[in-house]
């Protein structure tokens, strides 16, 4: 009646042996992560002390020349992008909010990427000729038939 109990009974001791294992495992493995972290926060923490010190010691920098705000003529973004930017941030966000930097795309969109981008967007149209259509690509063709 119990031929197989003692298969049974070492099967179960070994799998608990082995969850043991990895139990312990993962308990070592977060020690080690709690430990890294809170070497990390005490060496920031000696560096802000050390910087503050320093920071006091030294005298105050001069302020740092006046430069023009963005959207006027020494700043690289108009002025109406700037408010559309301030709009949209007002909307998304609840509460108060500070727009702290905003600056242009280093290498602007070619001429080329444009065009492929609007091809793949106008071949997106909606089932049923609701879309309209794409005035970039109606001038091209209108203008190569010679119309």
């Amino acid at each position: 009646m119990f031929a197989g109990l003692d298969i049974l009974v070492i099967g179960i001791i070994v799998v608990l042996a082995v969850l043991s294992l990895l139990w312990a495992a993962c308990a070592a493995m977060g020690f080690a992560f709690r430990t890294v972290t809170a070497r990390q926060q005490a060496a920031e923490a000696r560096r802000a002390a050390e910087q503050a010190r320093v920071a006091a010691a030294a005298p105050p920098a001069p302020a740092p020349a006046a430069t023009p705000p963005p959207g006027t003529a020494g700043g690289g973004i108009p002025a109406h992008h700037l408010a559309v930017i301030a709009a949209a941030t007002a909307a998304a966000i609840d509460g108060p909010h500070r727009i702290t930097r905003v600056w242009m795309p280093v290498s602007p969109a070619t001429d080329w990427a444009n065009q492929a981008r609007l091809q793949g967007f106008s071949s997106h149209r909606l089932q049923g000729g609701w879309s309209r259509p794409v005035p970039a690509l109606t001038q091209a063709r209108t203008a190569s038939s010679g119309r």
